[in-house]
C-alpha cells in the first residue's frame, strides 16, 4: 500500500477477497466467517480480529475502506478492478491451503490486489469527480409520499401523497421548500400516478383507473392554491404510463401500454401536444430497445430514454427531438434504472435503487460514493441539489397453521424486506427473497429445525431476482435479472444451473416437475411459454400475461385473476366475479381463496374446484379479520403470511464536484 508490500496470513487474505467480491455491499459477519472458516464454529472474535488487520494494511485508520454497519456486517467501499474484462471474471472458490506454497501465494497476491485497489481509488479517480452531502429531509411524516416535482423557479414542490401502503387514494399537495409548509391542493382522492409542471401556476397529473388513464390540469394562483381542476385528455387505449414531462412547447413526453406495467416493455414513446391535442409515437414497440424511463434535458430539446436490449441489459439513449434522431450513450448492465439530466446537459444521474452513478453523454460512467440501504427512486436534479423519494420497507413473514390461525411460526423477522415465501410440496422447507444482507438472495428454512441457509448467494449483486417455484422437493426455480435458473439441493450440495437459452420470469410448475411456464422477456408482449428441462423444449401459449395471476386448477387447467374476474381460460368460463372491486386470488389443492378491496375494506371469498361454491360467509368474514391484510399464499396445512411496514419520505443531498 502506498508503495510498500504488506505480507497477511491466510485468512486475513481470504477475508480480503471476499469483501473484494461483495465491494460496495454488506456481507454479514456470520456469512463472512462462513466463507473464511468453512468448517468451524461461528466465532465473531475471529472475524473482528481479521478486520482490524486488514484495516491496519490498508492504513484505513479512519475505518472509511472497510466500514462496520452495526448488527448488519461491513463493506468494503471501493472501485474494484482487475487485469481481466468483467466477462473473463471466474468466480472465486476457496482454494485448499498448501503450507509449502503459502508464503509466496499471499506476497504475490497481496501485491497484486494491494495494486489494484491503491491504482482504482488514487491513480484512477478523475480529475472532476462528482459527490454528493449533505443529506436533508423535505418530507417526515407517516405518510406515504409517491411521487414529487420541483417548480420552474425551484421554491416549490408538488407531491402525491397517500396515508396508507395501499395507495390508491391519493392526494397532490405543494410543499414551500423555503417556509416548511404544505398544502393540499386536490378535494377528491384519485389514484394519482405522476405529475409535472406546465408553468409556474399549472400543474398537469396523471391518474389511473379501471377504464384506462386520466391526464388533468390543476390552476393555482399566485398563493399556489387551487382554482381549477380539469380532465384535459383520456386514453382508453393505454392502462400504464411512465413519469412523463413538459416543454415550453406545450408537448407532453411520456411512455405507455397496455398491459398496466412498465416491466411488460411493449412500450410506446409519445409526444402529445397539450393545445392541439396531436398524438404522435416517436419510439414503437421493437425487440431491439425497450425503454422503461425518460428525463427532459434542461434546454428542452433532448429525451434521455432508458430501456433494456434484446439481451435485456439496460442502455441509455438520447432522442434529439427535432431531428427526431436515437443515439446511444452507453450499455450499462442488467439493472433497472432512474434517471435525470443535470443542470449542464452533459451529464445524467442514475440511481438503481440501491447505488448512485453519474454518466457523462461521452459514454462515461462513474459511481457516486452514497451508501443508502433503503430504496432511491424518482431522482430529479434541481440546480445544485439532488431530491428523491426514500422507501423504507420493513418485511416479515410467517406461517399459520390452517387448523389454529393463532399458531403462528416465524420465517424471517429482520429490518429488511423478507419477502416471496415459497413452501416445499412436502411442507418441510420454505425459501425466501431476503436483503438482509444488503442485495437480494434467496434463503432456504427447514422447519422442523430451523436451520436456516443461503441457497443463491446472488454474488453478482443482481437487483431484480424473481418470486422462488419449487419444482419439486429437491429443485426449485427463479430468476435474476430476467436471466433463469435451477437450483439442486441434493444432500449437503447446493448446485446453480443457468438455463442460458432463456429470457424471462418462471411463474407456475405445470404437468410434472419438468416442464414450468415462464413470461418471456425477449420480445414485446409478455408472451406465455413452457419450458421442459429435460428435452431444453419450449413451446408458445399464444397467451399475454397481460398483468394477471396465474395458476392451475387440481385438473392442471390454467386459471387466471386479474382486476374483479377469476376465470378458467382453458374452458373460457368465469368463475368469480366481485363488481369494482380489485382480486387477489390464492389457490389451493381444494379450491381459490379470493380475497377483494373496495371501500377500504378487506373481504374474503373462496370457489370450491368441485363442489363450485363458497366456505360459509361468517367463517370467511372471522378468518379475514385475523389475516387478510397479511395473506400471501395457501398451502395445505398453511396460511403463508407477510407483515409489511413502508415508510417513504422524500430527501436531498447536495451535488459538488471534487478536483
Amino acid at each position: 500500500m502506498h508503495g510498500r508490500t504488506q505480507l497477511l496470513e491466510p485468512k486475513v487474505m481470504t477475508m480480503l477477497i471476499v469483501l473484494c467480491e461483495h465491494a460496495n455491499s454488506i456481507i454479514s459477519a456470520e456469512e463472512l466467517f462462513k466463507q473464511v472458516w468453512p468448517h468451524s464454529i461461528y466465532s465473531p472474535n475471529s472475524v473482528r480480529r481479521n478486520i482490524a488487520l486488514l484495516r491496519k494494511a490498508l492504513c484505513d485508520d479512519d475505518k472509511k475502506l472497510i466500514k462496520t454497519h452495526p448488527k448488519r456486517g461491513y463493506s468494503l467501499q471501493a472501485i474494484i478492478s482487475s487485469l481481466s474484462s468483467p466477462a473473463d471474471a471466474k468466480i472465486y472458490t476457496k482454494p485448499k491451503v498448501n503450507n509449502h506454497k503459502i508464503a509466496r501465494y499471499v506476497t504475490v497476491l497481496c501485491t497484486f490486489i494491494f495494486l489494484v485497489i491503491t491504482w482504482a481509488i488514487w491513480q484512477n479517480t478523475p480529475a472532476s469527480q462528482q459527490t454528493v452531502n449533505n443529506l436533508k429531509p423535505i418530507t417526515a411524516s407517516k405518510a406515504i409520499e409517491h411521487y414529487m416535482r420541483v417548480s420552474p423557479n425551484h421554491d416549490h414542490m408538488a407531491i402525491i401523497r397517500s396515508e396508507s401502503h395501499q395507495g390508491t387514494d391519493k392526494h397532490i399537495y405543494i410543499k414551500d421548500l423555503k417556509r416548511k409548509k404544505t398544502w393540499k391542493i386536490t378535494k377528491e382522492a384519485q389514484n394519482y400516478t405522476y405529475l409535472a409542471w406546465r408553468n409556474a401556476n399549472s400543474l398537469v397529473y396523471s391518474a389511473s383507473h379501471d377504464s384506462g388513464i386520466e391526464f388533468g390540469q390543476i390552476l393555482l394562483d399566485d398563493g399556489l392554491q387551487s382554482t381549477q381542476q380539469t380532465q384535459l385528455i383520456r386514453r382508453s387505449d393505454i392502462s400504464w404510463n411512465s413519469p412523463f414531462f413538459i416543454d415550453k412547447k406545450q408537448q407532453l413526453f411520456y411512455l405507455a401500454n397496455i398491459n398496466a406495467s412498465e416491466h411488460s416493455r411493449n412500450v410506446t414513446l409519445y409526444q402529445h401536444n397539450l393545445i392541439s391535442g396531436e398524438v404522435r409515437k416517436l419510439l414503437t414497440p421493437n425487440d431491439t430497445f425497450k425503454p422503461y424511463k425518460i428525463s427532459l434535458s434542461p434546454q428542452q430539446n433532448k429525451l434521455a430514454v432508458i430501456g433494456f436490449n434484446a439481451d435485456s441489459i439496460s442502455v441509455v439513449k438520447t432522442f434529439d427531438i427535432k431531428a427526431e434522431q436515437f443515439e446511444t450513450v452507453k450499455a450499462l448492465d442488467h439493472n433497472w434504472y432512474f434517471l435525470t439530466w443535470q443542470q449542464d446537459q452533459l451529464s445524467l444521474l442514475l440511481s438503481n435503487g440501491k447505488n448512485l452513478s453519474e454518466l457523462h453523454v461521452s459514454g462515461d460512467w462513474q459511481p457516486i460514493t452514497y451508501n443508502n440501504y433503503h430504496f432511491v427512486q424518482y431522482i430529479q436534479a434541481v440546480a445544485d441539489k439532488l431530491y428523491f423519494l426514500e422507501k423504507r420497507t420493513d418485511e416479515d413473514l410467517y406461517l399459520a397453521n390452517k387448523t389454529d390461525v393463532s399458531n403462528i411460526k416465524i420465517i424471517s423477522d429482520s429490518n429488511s424486506v423478507d419477502t416471496s415465501a415459497a413452501v416445499s410440496p412436502n411442507e418441510q422447507m420454505v425459501t425466501y427473497i431476503s436483503s438482509k444482507n444488503g442485495i437480494p438472495q434467496l434463503l432456504l428454512k427447514e422447519l422442523d429445525s430451523n436451520n436456516e441457509s443461503i441457497i443463491f448467494d446472488n454474488h453478482t449483486q443482481g437487483l431484480a431476482l424473481a418470486p422462488p417455484v419449487w419444482l419439486n422437493n429437491t429443485h426449485l426455480i427463479s430468476a435474476l435479472n430476467n436471466h433463469p435458473f435451477v437450483i439442486s439441493m441434493l444432500g449437503n450440495n447446493v448446485n446453480i444451473k443457468w438455463l442460458d437459452n432463456l429470457l424471462g420470469i418462471p411463474l407456475i410448475l405445470l404437468e410434472n416437475d419438468d416442464t414450468f411456464m415462464y413470461v418471456d422477456k425477449s420480445a414485446q408482449g409478455d408472451w406465455l411459454y413452457t419450458y421442459n428441462l429435460s428435452t431444453t423444449q419450449k413451446q408458445p401459449l399464444h397467451e399475454q400475461l397481460n398483468a394477471r395471476q396465474l395458476f392451475k386448477n387440481e385438473q392442471q387447467q390454467l386459471i387466471s385473476a386479474s382486476n374483479n374476474t377469476i376465470e378458467n381460460i382453458s374452458t373460457k368460463t368465469k368463475l368469480v366475479t366481485v363488481a369494482k372491486a380489485k382480486l387477489r386470488a390464492f389457490p389451493s389443492k381444494d379450491g381459490i381463496y379470493y380475497r377483494s378491496f373496495k371501500s377500504n375494506k378487506y373481504q374474503l371469498g373462496f370457489y370450491g374446484y368441485k363442489s363450485e361454491d363458497v366456505k360459509p360467509q361468517q367463517e370467511l368474514s372471522i378468518l379475514c379479520v385475523q389475516i387478510c391484510d397479511q395473506l400471501q399464499a395457501v398451502t395445505d396445512s398453511y396460511y403463508v403470511l407477510s407483515k409489511k411496514v413502508s415508510q417513504a419520505d422524500i430527501l436531498s443531498l447536495e451535488i459538488s464536484h471534487e478536483e
